[in-house]
């Protein structure tokens, strides 16, 4: 058994939810920058590392809302790769057990719903008052991506009067917190 650290990596479905926000069919220069960054859309590889993924996730915030800032543009990201992620048969299967089990057990298990998605991501779910949690991941790099993913998938299972605020970026680690709360 070996004590090397096995390296973080995003599952091809997930990349493929991922590039379906750039539309079908994709452009050829969405295509040629694709393959620039390691990514073959015609033939996904079974895994990638976290660092192309989030690589991808900027060349298309980059691609799609040039204008925005980073961060903004991540968010429109996230909340377009959830619509994406949806129409796909694992997403369908999650937000169908989201839909039933509601907000509340939706965010606890939210370390089991990001594990269809790849092989590193924990959360820690902090209960701060009702229907108000401090949700912590510990690799979320890209925060913009993050409060856009939670905001569409919450707002998706009809959480309403819904706030996703980044509450700590973590300093040095690639960690972060976001305070989630709604009114119903």
């Amino acid at each position: 058994m070996s004590d090397a650290p096995r390296e973080w990596i995003v599952f091809d479905y997930t990349m493929e939810s991922l590039l379906r926000v750039l539309g079908q069919p994709l452009l050829p220069e969405h295509v040629a920058g694709l393959m620039a960054l390691g990514v073959n859309p015609r033939r996904l590889e079974p895994a990638f590392p976290v660092a192309v993924y989030i690589r991808v996730l900027d060349f298309i915030g980059q691609q799609l809302w040039p204008g925005l800032s980073r961060e903004e543009a991540a968010f429109a990201v996230g909340r377009a790769f959830m619509v994406a992620y949806r129409q796909t048969l694992m997403g369908k299967a999650v937000f169908s057990i989201t839909r039933v089990i509601g907000p509340h057990r939706a965010l606890d298990r939210m370390s089991r719903n990001f594990r269809s998605a790849n092989n590193y991501t924990e959360t820690r779910l902090t209960p701060l008052g009702p229907n108000r949690y401090a949700l912590w991941f510990n690799h979320a790099t890209n925060t913009g991506f993050f409060r856009g993913l939670l905001t569409e998938a919450l707002e998706g299972i009809g959480v309403r009067g819904l706030s996703v605020t980044l509450m700590d970026s973590g300093g040095q680690e690639p960690g972060a917190t976001f305070l989630v709360s709604w009114s119903e």
